[in-house]
């Protein structure tokens, strides 16, 4: 099961590429399919990653200057995928600290790298989160940024990406891509693995059940990341400096989504409800007790909104300009991926 690859080339993407966050979720795919079109690829991230032969993993921070300016000698393309997923929003200085160091220090390093190392293309992994500001349905890339946060992950997201868009120019072209909740095969990705580690505490539903979100299969985002760069190749002077939505254009509910990873692990879904008011407190709270030493919460404000507040964005725009198209609908890769998420779920009870 791979990212389809067809109207793409080595060439159009880009014959030597880096990959900053090479090592993560995201980056993992990126690294599989960019191989698989024959291109030459680097990695930069913090810790060796789990990759194929073949691939020049360097090991390094991106909030030093020095090791991304290095990292980038040579390559014809970026693809930006390193990222702190911080999601409470009432944290400690050095918790603030490492999110804005990564997520806004670290891209506008990855963006003088490009400049200083003379590198023609930076793809830019953003997030839809960057428009989400109260309830948003329906919207395109006019949405305005939002400009209120309860996590430090969009707090941090829209700057970045804001600094990605305004260095598109002469010289380096640019473009900022925004998925929903990433999902996918192997361990699932942050969202899927987050929810196996509460799904023995999985007694009650929060809110009515009413409230949509967008999420994104992760082979969907990696075409879309390969379609742009091509994009920006052949077509800079449409798609530079420009943002895309791109989604399963499946809009659920936040957590009725994942019922068919439940009862297929053979959980019962549950029939109770909590307000939404209730948990948005205890998120609070335990927000408050991690920023004074308590443990980091499974339970964040941000984690409550998503469920009770709607969010959806149209990718026609992606369509339009990258010839994108979602891959997977939820029922049909959750189907294809519930084996991996048995796996998954008795690695986090030790069983495996």
């Amino acid at each position: 099961m791979t990212v389809p690859l067809d109207g793409l080339t080595a060439a159009g993407v880009g014959p030597r590429v880096l990959i900053p966050g090479g090592g993560g979720y995201l980056g993992g795919f990126l690294v599989s399919s960019l191989l698989e079109l024959g291109c030459e690829v680097r990695t930069l991230d913090v810790v060796h990653g789990d990759l194929p032969d073949g691939v020049d993993q360097r090991i390094g921070d991106i909030r030093e200057l020095d090791t991304v300016i290095s990292a980038a000698e040579g390559v014809d393309i970026v693809f930006h995928a390193a990222a702190v997923i911080e999601l409470v929003g009432i944290a400690s200085k050095t918790v603030r600290e490492r999110a804005f160091g990564v997520n806004v220090t670290g891209t506008a390093h990855v963006i003088e790298a490009c400049r200083r190392q003379g590198v023609g293309r930076l793809v830019h992994t953003s997030s839809a989160n960057v428009c989400i500001d109260g309830e948003i349905l329906e919207a395109d890339e006019s949405a305005p940024y939002a400009e209120s946060f309860v996590d430090l992950y969009a707090e941090t997201k829209v700057p970045a990406e804001k600094a990605v868009l305004a260095a598109d120019g002469e010289g380096l072209r640019t473009v900022a891509l925004r998925p929903g909740g990433l999902w996918g095969p192997g361990t699932g990705g942050f969202m899927v693995t987050s929810f196996l580690a509460q799904l023995d505490n999985l007694v009650a539903l929060i809110g009515d059940g009413t409230a949509v979100v967008d999420n994104t299969h992760v082979h969907s985002l990696v075409r879309a990341e390969l379609l742009a760069a091509q994009a920006l190749r052949d077509r800079p002077e449409v798609v530079g400096g420009q943002a895309y939505f791109v989604t399963d254009e499946e809009r659920l509910n936040g957590i009725e989504w994942f019922r068919p990873i439940a009862e297929g692990l053979g959980y019962p879904w549950p029939t109770r409800r909590i307000p939404g008011w209730l948990m948005y407190g205890i998120g609070w709270a335990s927000e408050v007790t991690y920023r004074f030493g308590g443990p980091k919460p499974t339970l964040t404000r941000i984690g409550v909104l998503k469920l009770v507040r709607g969010s959806s964005f149209r990718c026609d725009k992606a369509r339009a300009d990258l010839g994108y198209a979602p891959l997977y609908t939820r029922d049909g890769g959750v189907a294809l991926h519930l084996d991996d998420y048995r796996r998954a779920l008795a690695a986090t009870k030790g069983t495996a």
